[in-house]
């Protein structure tokens, strides 16, 4: 079991003398605990929702709802590899859900695009731990989308909730998903979702381990998926590098019209889409920020992690009339095309039986006061000539 490792903020954890800052309602006093129940101020429960349809004949989908006792509120798809589906701010979604809902998960999706079949989408879906992206030919495999991390159910092996009264504000959800079969590669992924009690924030740590006596691919994505409202018409992403379209050719211009979002787009409909491949460019300490953010809401959401292990970015965007408009800005290790069909120097990635990679993603959402501390890391877009 990994150690629970300490989360951080822009502040050192509080003791119980401290007022935790919840941005929207001002000061949380925990001066004096006021509460019977941590569950009164925020913390973790698990539990299941009905699928498809309440209080009938369905497959139960356990979940863990997490409140982080600022507007920050989400839940975890247990059954679907410890993802993040729904997820608000105060009155406001993050993130696009798909009209699947909570559909279990499915070793047909393990197919071809059969994966759209029960994706819920929501604010996280991680696909891996061996490929991503559309399905092919890969290393003598027929590669489904995706991979099969979101239709793996995890475990929980340890849940933690914050006490106040014992200058606690940590709360834990540690969990292990893996992905086996008999004569065939067994990866495992051991996964941390952290929150600190009045911070609207979430950490992610993942350790991604070959548990098998082979060599397998190792391909890494962070499908982060926003929607309406925070994802409209006007909304502006936000990253810097070198970059390219995927199935048309990129200019300085093009590239500079895809990181503000339009409305609804009629060729869109269907499966109608963009897609954009970045190398992103890090601050001094080798930390991406990348993200969102809506000035009319005076809202916005920055994810950041360590270019070392996400050395590249996509950023898709599906805006289609009456409802499917969702944007997704997503890094990753590895190829989303196939290593055979790509060129970029950090497309083929592997990992040796035994060998562990380590991920962290901070997800912060910010409110107008903030949104200027995310916008100083965009800047201008380059074409690669990977």
């Amino acid at each position: 079991m990994p150690a629970m490792r300490r989360v951080s903020s822009s502040a050192k954890p509080a003791s119980a003398a401290t007022s935790v800052r919840s941005m929207s309602a001002g000061p949380l006093d925990l001066s004096e605990v006021r509460c019977d129940n941590v569950q009164q101020l925020g913390g973790i429960r698990t539990g299941t929702l009905d699928y498809p349809n309440a209080g009938g004949h369905s497959h139960a989908a356990r979940v863990a709802m997490i409140n982080t006792g600022s507007p920050l509120r989400f839940v975890v798809a247990l059954d679907r590899g410890g993802d993040i589906v729904e997820a608000f701010h105060g009155p406001h979604s993050l993130a696009y859900l798909s009209p699947n809902d909570y559909a279990p998960p499915s070793l047909a999706a393990r197919q071809g695009i059969l994966w759209l079949d029960n994706w819920p989408a929501g604010l996280v879906t991680t696909c891996g731990p061996r490929y991503i992206g559309p399905p092919r030919k890969e290393d003598g495999l027929d590669v489904a989308l995706h991979g099969n991390h979101s239709n793996t159910p995890a475990s929980i092996e340890m849940l933690v909730n914050p006490d106040p009264a014992r200058g606690r504000r940590e709360m834990l959800l540690s969990l292990i998903i893996r992905e086996a079969r008999m004569f065939q590669p067994v990866v495992e992924v051991r996964r941390q979702i952290q929150c600190l009690l009045g911070e609207p924030m979430i950490h992610i740590y993942d350790q991604v381990t070959n548990r098998s006596n082979i060599t397998v691919a190792h391909n890494w994505m962070y499908h982060c998926n926003f929607g309406y409202p925070l994802a409209d018409a006007g909304t502006r992403l936000v990253y810097r590098g070198k970059a390219m379209h995927i199935g048309r050719e990129a200019t300085a211009a093009s590239l500079k019209r895809f990181k503000t979002l339009a409305g609804p787009r009629p060729e869109h409909r269907g499966k109608g889409e963009d897609v954009v491949v970045i190398d992103p460019q890090p601050d001094r300490q080798g930390v991406a920020h990348v993200g969102l953010v809506n000035a009319r809401l005076g809202l916005g959401v920055e994810l950041e992690y360590d270019v070392a292990s996400l050395p590249r970015l996509t950023n898709w965007q599906h805006l289609g009339p009456a409802g499917s408009y969702v944007t997704g800005v997503e890094p990753f290790c590895g190829s989303l095309l196939g290593k055979d069909n790509d060129k970029h120097p950090k497309a083929a990635q592997w990992l040796e039986p035994g060998q562990t990679r380590s991920y962290h993603m901070t997800i912060r959402v910010l409110e107008k006061p903030q949104l200027k501390d995310l916008l100083r890391h965009d800047g201008e877009m380059t074409v690669a000539k990977w």
